[in-house]
């Protein structure tokens, strides 16, 4: 916590964006086309699972990441050039990688002070609906990778690459099929193949949404 409590003091113009009260945070337009509000709303959490899924979550939170400060707790292995091809702004970013055994404390005391925290919470986190109703009274963003109780869920299968033909080239592009699920206004699934990245390096859609009606 002493660690952590430093971070947020090294960090130079710390300002919450939520404080403006914004309806939602920014995301690249392919997601926009995929989520319930057409971007990240402040008082929410968000799980990323399956294939790809570090990448996908880092794609959904850089657009954000130009305008708030982010956090990352809890990814020892993150590796921040990837994260800043995938649009990370690495100047608003503080990055925890492991927290140990103090990992409800620290993840509370990131979602105090950022407007989006990036987490690989532990399988059995304690106390999950507390941090939720945190989430909620602070009005941060967190997205989990992982499995976890979420507003909103995303999990990609299918990651294809593309680049290779005829035994050479490279690889240069993959395509990830995403479905988008959750409570309330996302509660009809929505899926979406997406390009991460794209020829461009970029994230795009690759195939127009189909809501996902579900057989009782």
């Amino acid at each position: 916590m002493d660690r952590v409590g430093a971070l947020l003091a090294e960090a130079p113009g710390l300002e919450r964006a939520s404080e403006l009260a914004p309806d939602r945070l920014p995301v690249f337009e392919a997601f926009e086309q995929i989520l319930p509000f057409q971007g990240l709303r402040p008082g929410t959490t968000v799980g990323v699972s399956g294939v790809g899924a570090t990448s996908l979550a880092l794609a959904l939170i850089a657009r954000a990441s130009e305008e708030s400060w982010t956090a990352a707790v809890g990814l020892p292995a993150l590796g921040l050039r990837a994260g800043a091809e995938l649009g990370i702004d690495l100047d608003r970013l503080v990055v925890v990688p492991d927290p140990q055994e103090q990992w409800t404390a620290v993840l509370a005391s990131l979602v105090d002070a950022f407007d989006v925290v990036l987490a690989h919470p532990p399988e059995q986190t304690s106390r999950p609906h507390r941090l939720n109703a945190r989430v909620r009274e602070q009005g941060a963003v967190l997205v989990g990778i992982g499995r976890m109780d979420s507003d909103l869920t995303l999990h990609a299968t299918n990651a294809t690459w593309h680049g290779i033909g005829r035994g050479h080239g490279h690889l240069r592009t993959r395509t990830l099929d995403v479905t988008v699920a959750g409570r309330g206004a996302a509660a009809q699934p929505r899926h979406a193949t997406l390009w991460l990245p794209d020829p461009d390096g970029n994230v795009s859609l690759a195939q127009h949404t189909s809501v996902i009606r579900l057989h009782r």
